[in-house]
C-alpha cells in the first residue's frame, strides 16, 4: 500500500542533533559519566525528563536543581555549530511527492530552529507536531495518532520514519508501518520495520 502520509521523526532522522544534546548534557551535569558517543547511543529518542531521571538513578544526586535551564541554554548555544542536516535529506525531501509531516518529542520551537539551521523549513511549513502538544512522549503512540488525525489520514495509511527504538515502538502501537533509519548501524530490537542505512533508500521503498 502506498502511504498517504509520511511522518518523519526529527532529531537523528532529518537532522543530526543528538551529539549536540549529549555534549550539552555533559556540560550541564558536572561529573556525568560517559562520552558523547555513549550518551547519544543510550538516550536516542528519549524524553529529556526520563534522561535526567536515568542519570540520577545511575549517579544519585548528580543532577543539579538548575540542570534543565543549564542544559537548554547550552544546547541552544551549541546548536548552530553542531546540528547538521542528515546526509541526503535535502535531495529526499525535494523528490518526495507524498504528503509529509514531522512528529517529534521536542518542542515545536526547537524543531523549527533545527529546520532553520539546516535550511529545511520550506519542506514542512506548519506540518510540525510535538509531544508537548499532547503531553505524551514516544513510545506512547499519542503523538503519531495526533499527527495523523490533524492531517486527516487513517493511522494505517501512515508510514513513520524513525531512528530510535522508542519511536518504532510508538509507530507499532499506533498501528502504523515504519522504516528504521540506521545510518550508524546501531541495530534495533524492533521487528516489523524496514531498515535503511541511507535516506535515499526511502524513495526505492516508496516506488
Amino acid at each position: 500500500m502506498t502511504p498517504q502520509l509520511i511522518i518523519f521523526d526529527m532529531d537523528g532522522t532529518l537532522v543530526q542533533s543528538e551529539e549536540c544534546a549529549a555534549q550539552a548534557l555533559l556540560e550541564a551535569i558536572p561529573g556525568l559519566q560517559g562520552s558523547v558517543e555513549e550518551l547519544t547511543q543510550r538516550y536516542r529518542g528519549w524524553r529529556l525528563a526520563h534522561i535526567f531521571a536515568d542519570i540520577d538513578s545511575r549517579q544519585a544526586g548528580s543532577v543539579p536543581d538548575d540542570c534543565l535551564q543549564r542544559y537548554r541554554e547550552r544546547e541552544a548555544e551549541l546548536a548552530y555549530s553542531m546540528i547538521t542536516p542528515s546526509v541526503g535529506v535535502e535531495s529526499l525531501l525535494s523528490q518526495l511527492e507524498h504528503r509529509k509531516c514531522i512528529a517529534s518529542n521536542a518542542s515545536v520551537d526547537k524543531t523549527r530552529r533545527s529546520l532553520q539551521i539546516c535550511e529545511l523549513s520550506h519542506h514542512f511549513d506548519d506540518n510540525i507536531f510535538s509531544a508537548y502538544q499532547v503531553q505524551a512522549w514516544k513510545p506512547d503512540p499519542a503523538l503519531f495518532l495526533h499527527a495523523a488525525k490533524s492531517c486527516r489520514v487513517d493511522p494505517q495509511a501512515c508510514l513513520v520514519v524513525e531512528d530510535s527504538e522508542v519511536g518504532l515502538q510508538a509507530a507499532r502501537a499506533a498501528g502504523m508501518s515504519a522504516v528504521f533509519y540506521d545510518p550508524h548501524d546501531n541495530g534495533t530490537t524492533s521487528s516489523g520495520a524496514t531498515r535503511i542505512r541511507a535516506l535515499s533508500e526511502l524513495l526505492s521503498i516508496l516506488g
